[in-house]
């Protein structure tokens, strides 16, 4: 189990914060599959919230069944970041966290993400506005960051002990530098850095996991409290399960079966159907068959059959269509899937 502040997690696994990815529909379906103990909702642009944008809205939805949940906002110092983490804890977050790791150029631009590495002491100013914004409220607060903006100019340690200071609750470091981006091997040593840096609140790793195993090799290398997982989570919803039993156990969780992945892919369409609605959802599926196809062998009809879908109902049709032919492969008879 992880804590951060007065927050006890059920597991030390966490679904990273993804711009595009971590819609409501996304976080229930790991949560359903297990293993999961902090989910993060997509990057809040602090404007967007405290203006009433409804994508803005959207993307910080939540729903009884999405706890505890952190909720990641990203701006600058001239921004209302702790206008917006006061927002966010009206709204449902039982964390905030700030983002000072996001390479995208989007988002750098507005003097956010990992642009903050590059002002140490402002970064650390604005933090502490942001604490003691939510102090009385009793929600920790968290930060993202990378091992600096080059490897010129490594400041993730020296942060991480500042923040700490000033009442930062658990620090995630994903091991790359911004001009790394998603490039290159992640820095074990660099992460295990931070871990030593700071005096006693967690350190959570991130950064390429993609299999069980990852998370046990990167908390033994670093000495990190907790993993995050990203984009390892899109293809495998159900890794966070298979991890958490590696950690509990030493034996990796089984990966589903052929047919119980097209289950997890029908239950993925209900939930955004409820939480998003049907163009929603067909959109969302048609972009997320690709990566749910990384585990599934020779699928290419279905995904050109969800890629082309018009409906819900026809993506539900294909699926189960592809149901039947497994029940027939294995059994040697169509039986209900």
């Amino acid at each position: 189990m992880l804590q951060i502040g007065p927050v006890q997690l059920a597991s030390p696994l966490l679904l990273a914060p993804m711009a595009g990815q971590c819609d409501l529909a996304f976080r229930i379906l790991c949560r359903e599959l297990g293993g999961v103990g902090l989910v993060s909702t997509d990057l809040l642009n602090c404007h967007s919230l405290l203006r009433g944008s409804p994508t803005a809205l959207r993307l910080a939805a939540t729903d009884p069944a999405d706890q505890p949940l952190s909720m990641q906002l990203y701006g600058n110092d001239g921004d209302p970041l702790p206008e917006a983490a006061k927002w966010a804890v009206e709204h449902g977050a039982a964390l905030i966290d700030i983002n000072m790791g996001c390479p995208v150029d989007k988002v750098c631009k507005k003097h956010g993400g990992s642009l903050l590495l590059c002002d140490v002491s402002g970064t650390v100013r604005l933090a502490e506005r942001i604490v003691n914004a939510v102090r009385d409220d009793g929600v920790p607060v968290t930060a993202k960051v990378r091992l600096g903006w080059d490897r010129r100019n490594i400041v993730a340690p020296e942060l991480a002990r500042r923040l700490e200071d000033v009442g930062i609750q658990a620090i995630t470091v994903h091991g790359r530098t911004t001009e790394q981006k998603f490039k290159g091997p992640v820095d074990y040593d660099g992460i295990a850095e931070v871990v030593s840096a700071v005096a006693s609140i967690p350190v959570i790793g991130n950064g390429d996991v993609t299999e069980p195993e990852h998370v046990a090799q990167m908390m033994k290398a670093t000495g990190c409290a907790g993993v995050m997982i990203g984009r390892g989570a899109l293809r495998r919803p159900w890794l966070f399960r298979q991890a958490e039993q590696l950690l509990r156990t030493g034996n990796v969780g089984v990966e589903p079966t052929q047919s119980e992945k097209y289950r997890i892919i029908l239950r993925h369409l209900d939930l955004l159907l409820k939480h998003q609605g049907e163009h929603a959802a067909v959109i969302c599926l048609r972009q997320r068959i690709s990566w749910y196809g990384k585990t599934m062998g020779h699928i290419k009809p279905l995904k050109e059959a969800i890629r082309t879908a018009q409906s819900s109902d026809e993506i539900r049709n294909a699926v189960r269509e592809w149901q039947e032919r497994e029940a027939i492969s294995v059994f040697g008879e169509s039986v209900p899937a």
